[in-house]
């Protein structure tokens, strides 16, 4: 009985010693509602997950030395010199002139976009005027692949403002004043293998590189960090696909191959229900991540894992056919994952009911970290239209006649096959707190108050409201707001008495009461 006793005070013990922990809110980060971080207690809400709005390819491949294949790894970035923002892409033309390499367009609103002739020199389809860039490989050779961009301001040397990763399955890291002239940095290369990806994180003055390696499943990602993009950590893994993604595998792929307004891959293997014999050779109908653009957000670290789903084998028996689903992920350590929206797709494919022509994102898709405009994230992605071609194989891995493709098959064709699209999300809008005509509540942990000012990221219908009490640490309330109506992405909260001007530096903690809401996120100023 004793024991039993025991057992229960370091419950109660840790429950409030939970219930006490204080958390950082420093002045103008936002709290957002992916984790149960800075959380005590939530009741009568539910989480909901919210798909950006698509507004369709903003560069494709329209320039001869495109080819007729767009891809990208980086996101945008915005030059403060220049005042331009760049997309470092890389064009992987096909038929008659084979060298992939990355190209630079840059523009003025994220929207129009422009391909200049930066005088590289680089000969594509008989013309070196064109928006191709390259680093010197050896005296009088120049070579244009490379993936990752990342923007560094905070570099003292003006020629490291640009920092990428270069190479195919090796990466070495490379310098540039302006994103157009690279030098390549004597240090060691990373292990990797066809993909990765770059971000800077400004916070914490670091370079995080995601990097393709495996785990039981297939298709993973390592990552390594460095300080100075010179030395770099050794690689840990940091994200692949689970035991729980596996039977997700099968009920999207099922999706897939009956639904006549998804496009359906060229090669499918047997449905594993079917129970025929294994077939040897790489693995289907299972789930593996295909690359991960992860970006800091507002404290944490969000992720955009395309999730591939290997479908059947290729012509030539060496790899896989299949599909990819972006999915939404967070972190606050890089290495622990909380995967949202039960992992369905965060950006699904397009549809092809309608057509084909115009929809590039209809198979394979890669997004980067978005840009904050205002009060939305522009999230660039790229969209292929199929990975094994189905204008050139059929099913049986025959080869197709070309003369037997309809006017909208031809014209699917010719238009290329991958683009980088546009998608808009609200800002912060990853994920809300939603509450219906019954009220709901959430309770923060204590935190240090700082600023002078309470806004939240909210949306309420016509009768809704959201309404925020600041508590002591006994749980008194010590100030109650007026309600916030409306959608409002900057709501500003007003207090029924003046806050206490002793509230500054006082811990304290904050319920929030919402109806008829969908409840983003807040932050001091």
């Amino acid at each position: 009985m004793l024991r039993q006793y025991l057992a229960l005070f370091v419950v109660l013990l840790a429950a409030v010693a939970t219930a006490q922990e204080t958390v950082p809110v420093p002045v103008g980060e936002r709290q957002l509602f992916l984790d149960e971080h800075g959380v005590v207690k939530i009741d009568g809400l539910q989480r909901t997950m919210h798909q950006p709005q698509k507004r369709g390819a903003v560069v494709q491949p329209d320039v001869p030395s495109d080819g007729n294949l767009l891809e990208l790894r980086a996101a945008p970035v915005w030059d403060e010199t220049e005042r331009v923002y760049k997309m470092f892409y890389l064009a992987m033309p096909m038929d008659d002139h084979p060298l992939i390499g990355m190209a630079l367009a840059v523009s003025k609103d994220g929207l129009v976009w422009e391909k200049p002739d930066w005088g590289q020199q680089i000969e594509i389809r008989g013309s070196a005027k064109n928006n191709r860039i390259a680093v010197e490989h050896k005296p009088g050779v120049r070579d244009t692949f490379f993936l990752n961009v990342v923007y560094d301001p905070d570099d003292p040397d003006a020629g490291r403002r640009y920092k990428a990763l270069y190479g195919d399955e090796y990466r070495l890291p490379i310098v540039s004043p302006d994103g157009i002239r690279w030098t390549k940095l004597s240090v060691p290369r990373l292990a990797s293998a066809d993909e990765s990806s770059l971000v800077y994180d400004r916070k914490h003055r670091r370079f995080l590189a995601w990097l393709k390696t495996g785990n039981k499943y297939g298709r993973a990602h390592s990552l390594t960090i460095s300080q100075d993009f010179r030395i770099w950590s050794e690689s840990q893994l940091s994200f692949g696909a689970d035991d729980k993604d596996q039977p997700l595998a099968l009920k999207f792929i099922r999706e897939r191959v009956s639904d006549r307004g998804l496009s359906r891959p060229v090669f499918v293997d047997d449905d594993p229900a079917l129970a025929k014999p294994v077939r040897p050779g790489p693995k289907t109908w299972q789930a593996e991540c295909y690359y991960i653009g992860v970006f800091p957000y507002e404290g944490l670290y969000i992720g955009f894992p395309s999730m591939f789903y290997p479908t059947g084998v290729d012509a030539n028996g060496t790899n896989c056919d299949g599909f990819d689903l972006i999915q939404l992920a967070s972190t606050r350590d890089l290495l622990t994952w909380t995967r949202h929206g039960d992992r369905e797709p965060f950006i699904p494919p397009g549809r092809i009911d309608d057509g084909r022509v115009g929809v590039w994102d209809r198979v394979q898709m890669f997004a980067t970290e978005p840009l904050v405009r205002n009060d939305e994230l522009w999230i660039y992605y790229c969209g292929l239209k199929w990975r094994n071609n189905p204008y050139e194989f059929n099913s049986d891995r025959s080869s197709r006649d070309l003369k037997s493709l309809s006017a909208e098959e031809r014209a699917d064709r010719a238009e290329g096959m991958g683009a980088i699209c546009l998608a808009v999300l609200r800002r912060d809008g990853f994920v809300s707190l939603d509450a219906g005509e019954k009220s709901g509540t959430i309770t923060t942990k204590p935190f240090k108050w700082s600023g002078s000012k309470l806004l939240a990221n909210v949306e309420t219908k016509k009768q809704g409201e959201l309404r925020a009490e600041v508590l002591d640490t006994e749980g008194a309330v010590i100030a109650t707001s007026q309600p916030v109506k409306g959608n409002q992405p900057r709501g500003e909260f007003r207090w029924s008495q003046a806050l206490p001007k002793s509230l500054h530096g006082q811990q304290v903690s904050l319920r929030f009461t919402l109806r008829e809401a969908s409840f983003y996120s807040w932050w001091l100023e």
